[in-house]
């Protein structure tokens, strides 16, 4: 039982720690886009968080033998940590260029942003959230959260990576094309329907 509380407990610090992050960081960054918006909060989310809780108490009190294994939980707690500071380390390095929307004009002094842990990973702040909102699940330990969690999460990078290159790809023309056959995203599939699209 006291697992039990300790993986709440936790998942909710990495909540309010994950949203805080999220409105600090573009304060701080890139105060001109920054608005309550910037916590990252909406309906779909708050959905899927009170499905993740509902799960969470019922295997609780009808299946109690699923919320014993403490290694999934510490484990959880350090992909959780693994995730949001890649995303944060991303929109520290982007700065005044990360926001929370996809940008269809280049706006003036905006560069592409290719230095830092951009030269490792095309899209830090999408590869963060796809550990961390699975990771989510697995400090409490839900099997069948973490594994809706992943699907919905790899299925909007999907959908939303190719779009967004291609706004990149009309801001930035060759420079873009060059860098995304260079740096992975890491999101399983989307490289090769994106990078795989210009040959």
């Amino acid at each position: 039982m006291e697992l039990v509380w300790f993986a709440f407990l936790a998942f909710a610090v990495v909540i309010v720690l994950f949203h805080a992050g999220e409105w600090l960081t573009q304060y701080v960054y890139n105060r001109s886009m920054c608005s309550i918006a910037s916590l990252a909060i909406e309906r779909h989310y708050i959905i899927a968080m009170s499905c993740a809780l509902l799960e969470f108490i019922i295997e609780s009190i009808f299946f109690p033998s699923l919320k014993t294994y403490t290694w999934i939980c510490y484990l959880g707690i350090l992909l959780t940590l693994l995730g949001d500071g890649i995303r944060k380390c991303g929109m520290i390095t982007a700065g005044m260029a990360f926001t929370h929307l996809i940008q269809e004009r280049r706006r003036e002094g905006h560069n592409l942003i290719t230095h830092g842990i951009y030269a490792y990973v095309r899209h830090p702040g999408y590869l963060g959230w796809f550990i961390w909102a699975p990771a989510t699940q697995l400090i409490l330990m839900n099997p069948i959260c973490v594994c809706v969690f992943a699907f919905v999460a790899w299925h909007f990078f999907y959908d939303r990576i190719p779009y967004e290159e291609e706004t990149l790809v009309d801001m930035f023309g060759k420079e873009y094309e060059e860098y995304r056959k260079r740096v992975p995203s890491y999101i399983p599939f989307v490289d090769a329907l994106t990078v795989n699209k210009e040959k």
